[in-house]
This record gives structure tokens, C-alpha cells and sequence, in this order.
């Protein structure tokens, strides 16, 4: 059997839908410049009858953007174009086209394991920095980060199948990654195999998680550092019936991958 991985992407009719209850479970309503790294993006793809990608993302500096790749790739088409969304928490704050030519996908992205699941992008202008618009720091290579609690937010489904009207977040613990294969392959049950590499991160799921449109977001360490340590990535299932470890990006991994191609972030 080949394993299907969900990918935490949703084909959308765009922000501002009305709100139900949160597909997030327990999760909260962010406040005014509690998460002002966050960004929302709308990811169109060229002759594509369907609606954009909405997906989430994690300002890095004044000109750069950090996001999962499966965000910014489809098997069948090409991205056209990307609209950001930053400073608001309806995400109608200000609204910055981005052409393909200034994404980068990592070159290595396995959509079937879901490996190297990280990509960038790159402003057209600079952005000015306030207290509603400010960048993540990077993490250390030194940690694995396992025990720490972090923080995971988006603008993804609702229980009542709509995109949230307001950026939410739930708070999770960080878990070992050999835990988080354990629980997955004893929930396949030799129906496959799943392998959780160094380069991935994962959350005990069991008071909430990600949904359908979350992807591409950040996973902070909720310590008012504003660390990343992760970028969303997939789950288990499309129904959220099973409430295995979500799994991120580990950035960690991608510091020298994002220094090269961000040119140091300048």
C-alpha cells in the first residue's frame, strides 16, 4: 500500500468567509500584534479553473517570505502568481503581488514523502516594520526543540468548511520525532510505512491541530522569542478524524538552504 499524505492546503474562495467553529480545535482568536510575523497568501496557478491556494507564511526580513513548497507547486499546472497578505488579522491589511519569478521551491521537494517541503519568496519592495508587521527569528541548530511548546496559526477551515474570518492559533507541545513515527506507523497498522526524517518536526495533535489552508504557516516557540522552528506541512487525514502528530518543516534543517538562495535574507 503507498502511503497518502495529506497536505494541508485548500483550494478556497478567498479570505474573509464567515467564521464557524474552529477546525483548530481549542484554538483562539489572535489579538491585535500578538502574531505579527504572520502572513496569508492566495497561490494562483495558471489555467486552473479552480480557486487559489490559501496558504499561510512567515515573514523572514523586510524582503522575504518563507512558506511550504507544496503552497507554491501543483503536478498538473504552473503557478502564475501569489498575493500576500500582511499587518491584519482579517487579512485585508495590505495586499503585495508577487510574480512566479520570485518564488523558490526547494529543488528537492518529494511530494509523495513530503521531504525538503520549504520554499521562499522574495518581495517586490521592502517592507516597513510596525507593530503589526515584524519577522520571526531563526532558530538554532544546537536544539531539537522536543518538550518545548510552540505556537501554530493560519487562517484554515472552519468546521463549517469556510476559511476563518480571523487568523487563529492553538498552543502544542513539541514531541520526539521517534514518537511521532510510532504513532503513525501503529496507526497504519503494516498498511505502509511512514518515515519521520531529522528535517521534519511534529506536535501532539491531541488538543488540536492544523487544518485545510494552515499550510505554509509557522510554528513559533511560545516563549515571545518568536522562534520558528516550523513551517506546516501535513497531516494524516483530510477528515481530521484521527488525531495523529501533525507534522512541519523543521527550519532548522533549511538555515544554510535559506541563507544561499535569500542571499543572507537581504
Amino acid at each position: 500500500m503507498i502511503l497518502q499524505l495529506f497536505l494541508i492546503v485548500q483550494f478556497s474562495l478567498g479570505f474573509g468567509q464567515e467564521i464557524g467553529s474552529l477546525r483548530i480545535m481549542n484554538g483562539f482568536t489572535a489579538k491585535d500584534k500578538q502574531l505579527p510575523y504572520q502572513v496569508g497568501l492566495l497561490c494562483y496557478f495558471e489555467g486552473s479553473m479552480d480557486e487559489p491556494n490559501l496558504c499561510g507564511g512567515t515573514i523572514l526580513s523586510n524582503r522575504w517570505i518563507v512558506t511550504a513548497a507544496h503552497c507554491l507547486q501543483d503536478p498538473k499546472t504552473k503557478l502564475s502568481k501569489v498575493l500576500i497578505y500582511v499587518g491584519s488579522l482579517k487579512t485585508n491589511g495590505k495586499e503585495i503581488l508577487v510574480n512566479r519569478s520570485n518564488t523558490i521551491v526547494h529543488q528537492k521537494f518529494d511530494r509523495k514523502t513530503v521531504a525538503n517541503d520549504i520554499a521562499l519568496i522574495k518581495l517586490p519592495k521592502k517592507l516597513t516594520f510596525n507593530k503589526y508587521v515584524q519577522p520571526a527569528r531563526l532558530p538554532s541548530t544546537k536544539y531539537k526543540y522536543t518538550g518545548r511548546t510552540a505556537i501554530i496559526s493560519g487562517w484554515g477551515l472552519t468546521t463549517k468548511q469556510q476559511p476563518s474570518k480571523w487568523l487563529q492559533y492553538i498552543r502544542v507541545p513539541i514531541i520526539s520525532n521517534n514518537e511521532c513515527e510510532r504513532q503513525w506507523n501503529r496507526q497504519l497498522n503494516g498498511k505502509g510505512r511512514k518515515v519521520v526524517p531529522y528535517s521534519f518536526i511534529c506536535i501532539d495533535s491531541k488538543k488540536g491541530l492544523p487544518c485545510r489552508g494552515d499550510s505554509g504557516g509557522p510554528m513559533v516557540l511560545d516563549d515571545g522569542s518568536r522562534t520558528l522552528v516550523g513551517i506546516v506541512s501535513h497531516g494524516f487525514d483530510g477528515a481530521f478524524k484521527k488525531r495523529l502528530p501533525d507534522i512541519s518543516t523543521r527550519v532548522s534543517s533549511f538555515l544554510k538552504w535559506i541563507k544561499y538562495y535569500s542571499n543572507g535574507l537581504k
